[in-house]
């Protein structure tokens, strides 16, 4: 995107610092909370995937929905820092 100066000239919209790891937050409070939440969806999903795209046999063992919500707890949590601080670091 570019917009326009006071001499009518052309120049790149300069987006803040912040907005990417924000974005990317976003992002990721979004899929751990699928991941949070429907556990068995991902993983029946994952076992299509596998077959069609791989010919291979995807058997999530147990404890499998355990661990895809493990995985999304620690998700929302990095999507949460990533929104409230803005970057990986605080400041």
């Amino acid at each position: 995107m570019v917009g326009r100066d006071a001499g009518n000239r052309r120049r790149p919209v300069e987006w803040p610092e912040w907005l990417p790891a924000r974005l990317v937050g976003v992002v990721f409070v979004f899929a751990g909370g699928i991941h949070l939440l429907l556990p068995g969806t991902l993983l029946a999903t994952g076992r299509v995937a596998y077959d069609l795209a791989l010919r291979v046999r995807f058997e999530p063992r147990d404890g499998a929905h355990r661990r895809v919500r493990v995985v999304g707890a620690a998700m929302v949590a990095a999507g949460l820092h990533l929104l409230y601080h803005g970057g990986l670091i605080p400041e």
